[in-house]
């Protein structure tokens, strides 16, 4: 009998288990069954670099950091070189003016494969990694021990049988099945206002960006604003998150004809009331250094929250200076890195669960393609950051209210006169009373426990939540996998290095 294989969600973390999987199970002779499950289109790309994010958005950190590991990055840069003229004839066709200045201004970069310091369309490498693990796919597929089956369809929960489990779908079909990868990839958008068909033409409010696509959605708000100007009107257009995808949101709207019509204009709200950085000031950063992280540097027996601490002082100082995170990521992230290794087991899961992601709110960097229309909306005087948490948002006759708590002060803050809302806050946590169902039904059943980040599953030495129930993507948040401390699965070098060891450890337990 084959010994069947299901993974549930078919995003980046799985193409890249698939891909070693595959390779390891080639050379062997035991018959394993592959079911692929997705309940979109994007297998193998997932949401970031699939259909729904488009094909005219650009990668929010350079190629080098993007995939830091050289193999698999001179692999990528090997196939753009190869596809280089089909790519960027899809790229100026579904972009707008913006893309044709990027590749102006990348031109000679373009033009020699020097790829490593570009922010690269993202729909590239999900063209790329699709194409890999097709590939493969075609290689299981003429073997005699392999198959592998697409299926296109929602699991809403998880039974555990005596051999194995079967997966229950919500079109009331099932599949059994020896083994469960959990790759479901990040939790929804917390609704932030409920549309109940009442919302004028003339405004509009967007919960995910990139639900159902995010040119869909773009389409959307230009058909507000193109109502909005046959009658005169100007558009104030709400971004609420100054993250990858509100910068996305505003990058996008901008490079529209309709938005450059009339006096419209951008406002973001967002906790530190900052945009991302991505400039190095050099001349400053010679002259700072890290030190309170370097005082731990010879001390024994430190804690997590004291390199916490320390790298929220060495953050502060360089907020003094005006030294933004472009800067300072690299010697500060090398600083609690070098520390790391000095905690013991409970101390690095409490930073990867408490600290990590905190300290990363505070280093977010992008690139310049996406900060020099920042820098044009505000000479403009056609941008405004807001500093505060959200509160709720009202729907008046002809406009939206958003509430909002301000740290200057102590009472709640309002803002009118917003017509365009689009919420980019992030996800759910796992304790929200609205993560998806399959996630609830296998908390229920005790097939899987929250860690103590909230956002990500507790997990084995084998990458198991229970008896061959794996874990991949960013529900592995929280833990140590081979003694490193994952507090972000959300970024491309992670999954990669996550997804081989995973593949490994499937493939030892056949």
């Amino acid at each position: 009998m084959s010994e069947k294989i299901s993974f549930i969600g078919a995003g980046i973390a799985t193409s890249y288990t698939l891909i070693p999987l595959i390779e390891k199970l080639l050379m062997a002779t035991k018959k394993v069954d592959l079911y692929l499950i997705d309940k979109t289109d994007n297998f193998y790309s997932g949401i970031p670099y699939g259909k729904q994010s488009g094909e005219a958005v650009l990668l929010i950190n350079d190629l080098k950091s993007f995939i830091p590991i050289e193999s698999h990055r001179t692999n990528f840069k090997n196939w753009l070189n190869e596809n280089l003229n089909e790519l960027l004839e899809t790229f100026i066709f579904n972009g707008g003016e913006l893309s044709k200045i990027w590749i102006d201004n990348n031109k000679k970069n373009i033009d020699t494969g020097d790829w490593d310091d570009l922010y690269v369309p993202r729909f590239f490498f999900g063209k790329y990694i699709k194409e890999q693990v097709k590939n493969q796919i075609t290689k299981a597929n003429n073997s005699k021990h392999i198959t592998l089956k697409e299926i296109k369809n929602e699991a809403i929960d998880l039974q555990k049988t005596e051999n194995g489990f079967v997966i229950d779908f919500i079109d009331k079909s099932t599949l059994e099945c020896d083994k469960v990868i959990l790759s479901a990839g990040s939790l929804p958008n917390k609704k932030l206002f409920e549309d109940k068909n009442n919302v004028a033409s003339t405004l509009k409010y967007i919960n995910n960006l990139y639900l159902p696509t995010i040119e869909t959605n773009i389409k959307e708000v230009v058909n507000v604003l193109a109502e909005r100007s046959k009658k005169e009107l100007n558009s104030n257009i709400l971004v609420l998150g100054a993250n990858a995808s509100g910068l996305e949101a505003i990058y996008r709207i901008f490079d529209q004809p309709q938005f450059k019509q009339g006096t419209n204009t951008f406002t973001c709200l967002s906790t530190h009331g900052t945009m991302p950085d991505g400039r190095i000031n050099h001349n400053k950063l010679t002259s700072f250094s890290t030190v309170n992280l370097d005082r731990l540097k010879d001390a024994k027996n430190i804690t997590a929250d004291q390199i916490a601490l320390a790298v929220n002082k060495d953050l502060d100082l360089a907020d003094s200076i005006n030294l933004g995170a472009a800067s300072t990521v690299g010697v500060i992230s090398k600083g609690f890195g070098n520390l790391l290794p000095k905690l013991n087991k409970d101390e690095l899961i409490k930073f990867a669960c408490t600290h990590g992601n905190q300290i990363g709110r505070r280093q977010r960097c992008a690139g310049v393609h996406y900060l020099s229309v920042i820098d044009q909306l505000m000479e403009e005087k056609k941008f405004t950051q807001i500093k505060g948490r959200f509160q709720n948002l009202e729907l008046e006759k002809d406009y939206f209210k958003l509430n909002f708590d301000s740290p200057e002060n102590n009472d709640s803050n309002q803002k009118d006169n917003f017509h365009i809302v689009i919420n980019c806050l992030g996800s759910i946590n796992l304790e929200n009373e609205h993560i998806p169902d399959l996630f609830k039904n296998i908390f229920d059943k005790n097939l899987a426990t929250i860690n103590d980040s909230k956002i990500g599953i507790k997990i084995n030495e084998n990458l198991q939540a229970s008896e061959n129930l794996y874990i991949a993507g960013p529900m592995l948040a929280g833990n140590l996998i081979k003694d490193r401390a994952l507090w972000h699965l959300e970024h491309c070098g992670r999954i990669i290095w996550s997804s081989e060891i995973l593949a490994d450890k499937i493939y030892n337990a056949l």
